[in-house]
Order: structure tokens, then C-alpha cells, then sequence
């Protein structure tokens, strides 16, 4: 039987970029120490991502009191194992690095993962559960084929579908249709 040898996120970070035939950087991520080859999004789940981080600017946008940052794909160092790239997060402005650092340690205060056909329930758990571990104090699972957003925030799940409104009492006052994620005309 073969084994993998886990890395640490200190570990992963010191490999070398791959690159493909075509010279394109191969995303990975860590996961509970094992390396993730991530493919790269389809046309759907980038529409459905940009209508979130959309939805997210506007809040930023309008709450500058709070001192949130909205990145897209931004690489967060979660915990000593878990080195991840959700597809949008938020941060608190007091936590990010000088900007010629490439990742933040710890989780986002906020990490959204859109599911994609290649994720697996095991390595989906296994993200939000080190985005908790690293100091996410919310975590959203975006579920496109079932137009639907679980939210993870300490010992909890939340289920939210078609026009329910996504509340998060990490921005307070934000108030968004989840149906608006999916919205594509």
C-alpha cells in the first residue's frame, strides 16, 4: 500500500511553481497536508463567483466603517497544514500583510468556496473545517447545481435557497437573495 508524505504549509509554500504544456501555473492547494491540483473554474462557477464578490463590493462599499477587504482568489495560509485559495473572502484591513507578502496567515474572516464537478465532500469538509481552525469566523459552500449556500460559523450550518436572503453577522446589515448569485442574464 502506498502512503503520502503530508507536507506543512511552510513546506508547500517553499515548492517550486508547475507549470503546464501551454506555460500556465498549475493552481494547487494543501489540504490537510496532501497537494491539490485545482483545475481551473468553469465558465459558470467564475459567473456565479464574480456576482458574489459583486454583491460583497457593493456591501464594502457602502460600510467603509467596518474595514473590510473583498478578494477574489486571494492564497490564505489557514493553519500549519492548509494552504488555500478560496474563490472569494473577506477580510478585516487590520490583518493583511505589506503588500509584497503573497499570502495571508490565517483563515479570512470570511472564505466562499463555489463548488465545482472536481470537489469532493471529503475535501470540502475538510476546507471548512481548517478555515474555522485558522480564525474564518464564517465560511459559505456555494452550491451551484442546487442554487443553494450552506454557512458554517462555529458549531453551526446554515441552509439558504432561492429568494432567502443570505445574512451573515460578520456584515451586519447585508442582505442579499441567494437566487442573485445565480442570476446569469
Amino acid at each position: 500500500m502506498a502512503t503520502t508524505t503530508l507536507l506543512t504549509s511552510e513546506q508547500f509554500l517553499a515548492m517550486p511553481d508547475e507549470f503546464d504544456q501551454s506555460g500556465n501555473r498549475v493552481r494547487q492547494e494543501l489540504i490537510r497536508g496532501e497537494v491539490l491540483i485545482v483545475p481551473p473554474p468553469s465558465q459558470l462557477h467564475a459567473r456565479i463567483n464574480i456576482n458574489i464578490v459583486k454583491a460583497l463590493i457593493a456591501y464594502i462599499g457602502a460600510n467603509p466603517q467596518l474595514g473590510l477587504q473583498v478578494f477574489a482568489e486571494a492564497p490564505f495560509v489557514a493553519t500549519g497544514r492548509d494552504t488555500l485559495v478560496p474563490d472569494a473572502s473577506v477580510v478585516g484591513k487590520g490583518r493583511l500583510h505589506p503588500i509584497d507578502e503573497k499570502y495571508v496567515t490565517g483563515g479570512p474572516d470570511l472564505a466562499i468556496e463555489v463548488v465545482s464537478p472536481s470537489d469532493t465532500a471529503k475535501n470540502l469538509k475538510s476546507k471548512v473545517d481548517a478555515y474555522l481552525e485558522g480564525g474564518s469566523k464564517s465560511v459559505w459552500v456555494v452550491y451551484p447545481d442546487a442554487k443553494s449556500v450552506e454557512i458554517y460559523s462555529g458549531d453551526s450550518m446554515r441552509d439558504f435557497r432561492g429568494d432567502q436572503n443570505i445574512e451573515d453577522p460578520l456584515l451586519p446589515g447585508f442582505s442579499v437573495p441567494v437566487a442573485s448569485f445565480f442570476d446569469l442574464t
